[in-house]
């Protein structure tokens, strides 16, 4: 079936943004900034503050780092905070926020066939992946460059192949119009990593950049102390 108009404009409009930022700022391939340092990088390299919502992402433009508006408040959690969405893995098996509640906290990577930095991390996610498989520690990615409802084959190819080469084992899911118009709404550029609970909140720290297995840990287990605090 073909797709909407309006999902056709709003999957373009994103790609076209993601590739833009891409073009001026690069892939956000260096080491994500500190939270605690007052220096501007040179790269699109931003971590946020704890506990930031989805949309709240769309301000990191700029390789500064950048606190969410709710970073310096202990705000209650709210349905619009919730991630609700559905979408078909690159197995055309269909995947929904159920997928969250199998664990304490799912690591959520959206990542883009066009973006080196993306490619590089993929052996190292896949590799954390693994070593958190038993501590209630789920992952999941976001392939933001193809459309559920119309994909190019020739990137689904790309994708699967990326995903193999890396070893993970992993559920990858695509742009699906409930993924566009809300997670995707808020990444201003790939990788970007999300840490969510089990009941779709945004937890920990999202993360703009390519990580290293160090800092992936250490995001993990900030994500799992948060959870884990009355």
């Amino acid at each position: 079936m073909k797709p909407s108009y309006n999902k056709l404009v709003k999957l373009i409009a994103f790609a076209t943004a993601l590739v833009m930022l891409t073009l001026v700022w690069g892939c956000a391939k260096e080491e994500p900034a500190e939270t605690n340092a007052d220096t501007v990088s040179t790269e699109t390299v931003v971590e946020t503050t704890e506990k930031p919502t989805v949309s709240e992402t769309a301000t990191l433009t700029e390789a500064t780092e950048t606190e969410s508006p709710s970073a310096n408040s202990e705000s209650e959690k709210t349905d619009e905070m919730l991630w609700y969405f559905e979408a078909n893995d690159l197995k055309g098996e269909t995947v929904n926020q159920s997928i969250l509640a199998e664990n304490k906290v799912t690591l959520v990577n959206v990542w883009a066939t066009f973006c080196p930095p993306c490619l590089e991390e993929m052996p190292d996610l896949a590799l954390v992946a693994q070593e958190y498989a038993d501590k209630e520690v789920g992952f999941m990615g976001i392939v933001s460059d193809i459309s559920e409802d119309d994909p190019d084959e020739t990137l689904l190819v790309t994708a699967e192949k990326m995903v193999k080469d890396a070893n993970i084992q992993y559920t990858n899911i695509l742009a699906s119009e409930s993924i566009i118009s809300s997670i995707l709404a808020g990444v201003s550029a790939v990788p970007t990593t999300f840490f969510v609970d089990s009941q779709g909140q945004v937890v920990g720290k999202v993360v703009v950049g390519s990580m290293t297995i160090e800092q992936m840990r250490e995001n993990i287990e900030i994500a799992l102390g948060e959870v884990s605090t009355p």
